[in-house]
């Protein structure tokens, strides 16, 4: 009981550090099979929490109307530590990524405007889906 109460906390804590490096990031919990969609601003940002994520493989689908204006930041959480697993940016109007982990966690992707894309694209609208 209380290993599983301290793994709440760290990932209440990893989360919380995570919106703290995005502007404005508004979280999602999230589950295999299913699409989202939004639109973000200038400085806005979204983060998708996907607890129990495979450790078999985890692919992540992005489509947008607009390339290169948004990019993915990875974390995974798990015993009490959170990995930044990097930055992409969407270099297409179709983005295919993801990846298989070592251990059972929790895997965050925000997604966030890039810096300097949003002059030619105020808004960008997209739809993400894990499977």
């Amino acid at each position: 009981m209380k290993r599983r109460i301290s793994t709440f906390f760290a990932l209440i804590l990893g989360i919380s550090l995570l919106f703290s490096l995005t502007a404005s990031a508004n979280p999602a919990i999230v589950s295999y099979g299913s699409t989202y969609s939004h639109a973000l601003s200038a400085g806005q940002g979204y983060a998708y929490i996907l607890p129990n994520a495979k450790t078999t493989g985890t692919s992540v689908k992005i489509t947008t109307n607009a390339a290169n204006t948004l990019q993915l930041r990875y974390y995974w959480n798990y015993n009490n530590t959170t990995l930044d697993l990097g930055t992409v940016i969407v270099s297409n109007n179709t983005y295919n990524g993801g990846s298989a982990y070592y251990n059972p966690g929790t895997l965050i992707t925000v997604v966030e405007r890039v810096p300097g894309s949003t002059t030619a694209y105020p808004n960008v609208a997209y739809t993400i889906s894990f499977n």
